[in-house]
């Protein structure tokens, strides 16, 4: 539970030019590695995560990162990622939560470069020797401007941030790789997500036991191999909805069997079917909202 909310900016609930943009500053005293911070996925939103205090480790997508003060750490879309607490330290952290849209709708497209030049799980940490300089300061700043009510700088101060990102020259954090064999494994199946798996295939490919599999699979990512599919499936079947293409159209070329597959793994995971979430925003059920994170 969070036990402290510093600022609370939920932007995407605006109808201004402040609007598109979300940022919380929160504390939990006793963390703890319980449903709240299970794996999850931000739909339609890139995740900016400044670490400021506490005992964990990030994973996302089969790659841990051990995390130190004034780490940054990000995520897309569609990379699956948590915490995981070594401690129940208090656990003190900023995070920003920017649409797809938004660079779209500020004309800034090319300052979503950085979040899309690297590989699932790759380059997700910048380290506080390099946050510290620049990119930590102007967090805090907007953390400044929003609790004094200065909505339209604190937006401004967001897009330097961005800007700064794609300035990095320097070599990111090398992640911590808890088992390769599943890391391999989670990268085939996000470029295999459209055709027939099967579980006697996988094992063939990767000259595993496939029970085996399966309980490694799970140890590392905390999900079944099936659960895992079908969630990653539900998200590609989204983009090729909001990229102009039916549900059905859309279910097909995300590798579902058939629609009423598609439609029932949609209710259980997104708790509606795909043409109620076209009227309104919706959190899987797997997962608890980011307002919570």
């Amino acid at each position: 539970m969070v036990d402290q909310y510093l600022t609370a900016f939920y932007g995407r609930e605006l109808e201004d030019e402040n609007a598109g943009w979300e940022f919380v500053y929160s504390i939990n005293n006793e963390p703890h590695n319980d449903r709240e911070f299970c794996l999850h996925n931000h739909n339609d939103l890139y995740e900016i995560y400044l670490f400021l205090e506490g005992d964990l480790e990030f994973h996302i997508e089969g790659s841990v990162y051990p995390a130190h003060p004034y780490d940054i750490f990000i995520a897309r879309p569609c990379e699956m990622h948590h915490n995981f607490f070594l401690s129940p330290s208090r656990y003190r952290r900023i995070v920003v939560f920017v649409p797809v849209k938004f660079f779209r709708q500020n004309h800034c497209e090319e300052l979503e470069d950085f979040f899309l030049r690297r590989s699932l799980g790759a380059d997700c940490q910048i380290p506080a020797s390099i946050a510290r300089q620049e990119l930590a300061p102007l967090l805090l700043k907007i953390n400044r401007y929003l609790q004094e009510g200065a909505l339209k700088i604190a937006k401004y101060v967001l897009l330097e941030f961005l800007y700064q990102l794609g300035q990095i020259r320097e070599p990111l954090a090398e992640p911590v790789v808890e088992d390769q064999r599943i890391r391999n494994i989670l990268l085939w199946l996000n470029d295999h997500l459209a055709e027939r798996i099967t579980l006697d295939q996988l094992a063939e490919t990767f000259f595993l036991n496939k029970y085996h599999l399966c309980r490694i699979f799970r140890s590392v990512t905390g999900m079944s191999i099936n659960r895992y599919l079908n969630y990653k499936r539900l998200l590609m079947a989204r983009t090729l909805h909001q990229n102009g293409q039916t549900f059905l159209e859309a279910s097909v070329n995300a590798g579902f069997n058939s629609y009423a597959h598609f439609y029932r793994m949609h209710r259980q995971v997104f708790g509606c079917g795909p043409r109620e979430e076209d009227s309104r925003t919706v959190t899987p059920a797997a997962a608890p909202s980011h307002h919570s994170r």
